[in-house]
């Protein structure tokens, strides 16, 4: 459910020094010109008021690069996701670098890096004069993710009103549920507070990029539910 060009990334520079902004470059292995930023957001408290420096493990030379590159998008705007060096305070992620952002023309993308891959540029906002990112924000954004994939590509669903369901994996133990209609399935599911639950969900148009994520709870049903009517 994300674009995640982490092997192509050569590198890449971001920054945060002026508050709910994130601008920067990157460059990649199969793209000729240099990719730019501008989102709105700010990075999690271990670097928040600061650059970062990112090296990748692209290469030129990959003969897949161009393939998988091939519509990411020059100019990415739209909504910071999560953005952190795995530092402390530790609001995400421990040891290693997480950057995710919501592009208008790409939507959800992440890029993972070995904590010797980023170099931290100035001195960051120190963590006590700030708060944690917003974990119901970055929910709701990619419940709002979701919610616009399965529209985008015409997810085949099932009205839960009918009471017909879809063939799926008996190892998944809910359904999840857009606009009243079926587009997945869902297991490991633990309450994550605030309405929101974390879990492994797959959508049935595209089972291959199932992966682990936060979303509404409301979107989640138990598949020993009785149907609605």
């Amino acid at each position: 459910m994300a674009w995640r060009p982490t092997q192509h990334l050569i590198e890449g520079e971001l920054d945060n020094t002026m508050p709910r902004t994130i601008v920067g470059w990157m460059k990649f292995a199969g793209m000729k010109k240099t990719v730019k930023f501008d989102l709105q957001g700010d990075f999690h408290r271990d670097i928040r008021g600061a650059k970062i420096h990112l090296t990748g493990p692209g290469d030129e030379s990959n003969p897949r690069a161009a393939a998988y590159m091939q519509g990411f998008a020059e100019f990415q705007t739209g909504s910071a996701g999560d953005i952190t060096a795995g530092l402390p305070p530790y609001d995400y992620v421990k040891g290693y670098c997480y950057i995710e952002w919501y592009g208008q023309a790409n939507g959800r993308v992440v890029i993972e890096l070995d904590s010797d891959q980023v170099e931290i540029i100035g001195q960051p906002i120190p963590a006590c004069e700030s708060d944690p990112i917003s974990r119901v924000e970055q929910n709701r954004k990619m419940a709002q993710f979701l919610t616009g994939l399965s529209e985008k590509m015409q997810v085949p669903a099932v009205l839960v009103q009918t009471g017909t369901k879809p063939i799926s994996d008996p190892a998944f133990s809910h359904w999840v549920i857009v606009h009243g209609q079926i587009v997945g399935e869902a297991r490991s599911v633990k309450d994550a507070g605030n309405g929101q639950s974390f879990a492994y969900v797959r959508l049935f148009n595209m089972p291959e990029m199932a992966e682990y994520g936060y979303m509404d709870s409301v979107r989640l049903q138990f598949k020993n539910s009785p149907s609605k009517n």
